[in-house]
């Protein structure tokens, strides 16, 4: 069974996994249908999930509609996580981070999910216009009016989310609890800000993308992550990762999901599955954890470099200015990295 975790330093909890739901409804080569979307969500469930994502925009609503006939009749068991900001039309007051935005499309995913409430509602992407006072307060207000429990801040900067953060204190609004992103063992570029951030601020990182849309998953190339459409840094990485795969007698798919669960504390793969037999798949390799020696070797694929100024301050000829003699010093490092 899965494991349950905190949400940041909120009291929410979550299982250590959440089922994403972009697959449902859509009629493309790797969407399901709503029978097999419902047979996923029972397994996850059966196996212990309680986090289940989506977004009003996945297959244009269907996939907030077929969640919301699931979770009919067993929603206190359920957290249930939507978002707003991408307009399903191409009207110019459709989508975007307003406040205006945010109060339809929360009335909106409310109907489709038939719910009284959103346990946790994402800022999908950062719009860059919106002031961020306008949208803490107006998510705060939805809080307030019960229609929505906890926020967060999706593919958003590092520097806008810790502004969020720190402006939502100094309010006394609704907290960012959780930020989410792009985040797996061969895209690691969040881990030059995001993470950091996350870590000195107490967030959840929800983590999509953890098996590169299909391309760490092994087996079959999905159509929508072919060969011919990966970046050459992505084929480099799944070859090199393949190798250590067949060495240790492992599947690619459970080193690359394995190694995001335990890179650090807090971070919550988002996975998605087109069939209830991959839901399955999905759902044992997160049980099995890797030892350190594996962990180490996936770990040292594709290490993202340092971008200034932290190869500067951590350098040994700053931290000697710093410190006098690094060497005697045993305070907590905070943040260096």
């Amino acid at each position: 069974m899965l494991k349950q975790v905190l949400v940041g330093k909120s009291g929410l909890r979550s299982s250590e996994i959440a089922l994403g739901t972009m697959t449902f409804g859509d009629p493309r080569p790797w969407g399901c249908s709503a029978d097999e979307a419902r047979k996923i969500m029972a397994r996850f469930v059966d196996g212990g999930g309680t986090t289940i994502d989506t977004a009003p925009n996945y297959a244009d609503g269907a996939s907030e509609e077929i969640v919301g006939d699931f979770t009919a009749g067993r929603r206190d068991q359920l957290v249930l996580s939507t978002k707003y900001t991408a307009a399903a039309s191409a009207h110019p007051l459709a989508g975007g981070n307003s406040r205006r935005t945010m109060m339809l499309s929360a009335d909106g995913s409310l109907r489709r999910l038939k719910t009284d409430r959103i346990d946790v509602f994402w800022l999908h992407f950062w719009d860059g216009t919106t002031p961020l006072e306008e949208i803490l307060r107006a998510a705060d207000d939805l809080v307030r009016a019960g229609k929505i429990l906890y926020f967060g801040l999706s593919d958003t900067p590092a520097w806008l989310s810790s502004r969020a953060v720190t402006l939502a204190e100094t309010l006394r609004l609704t907290p960012v609890v959780a930020i989410q992103a792009e985040y797996n063992a061969a895209t690691r570029g969040i881990e030059r800000d995001l993470v950091p951030m996350s870590e000195a601020l107490d967030l959840a990182v929800f983590c999509w993308g953890p098996l590169g849309a299909g391309a760490l998953a092994g087996g079959n190339d999905p159509r929508r992550q072919s060969a011919d459409r990966m970046s050459p840094t992505l084929c480099e990485f799944r070859h090199a990762i393949s190798g250590l795969a067949e060495r240790s007698g492992q599947s690619t798919r459970r080193l690359a999901l394995r190694w995001l669960m335990e890179s650090g504390r807090n971070r919550i793969p988002i996975l998605g599955a087109r069939t209830e037999e991959q839901m399955a798949e999905l759902l044992a390799d997160a049980q099995e954890p890797i030892n350190a020696d594996l962990f180490a070797e996936v770990d040292a694929l594709a290490k993202p470099g340092k971008l200034f100024p932290s190869p500067l301050i951590g350098s040994s000829y700053l931290r000697k200015f710093a410190l006098g003699q690094p060497d005697l010093f045993t305070g907590s490092s905070r943040a260096r990295s």
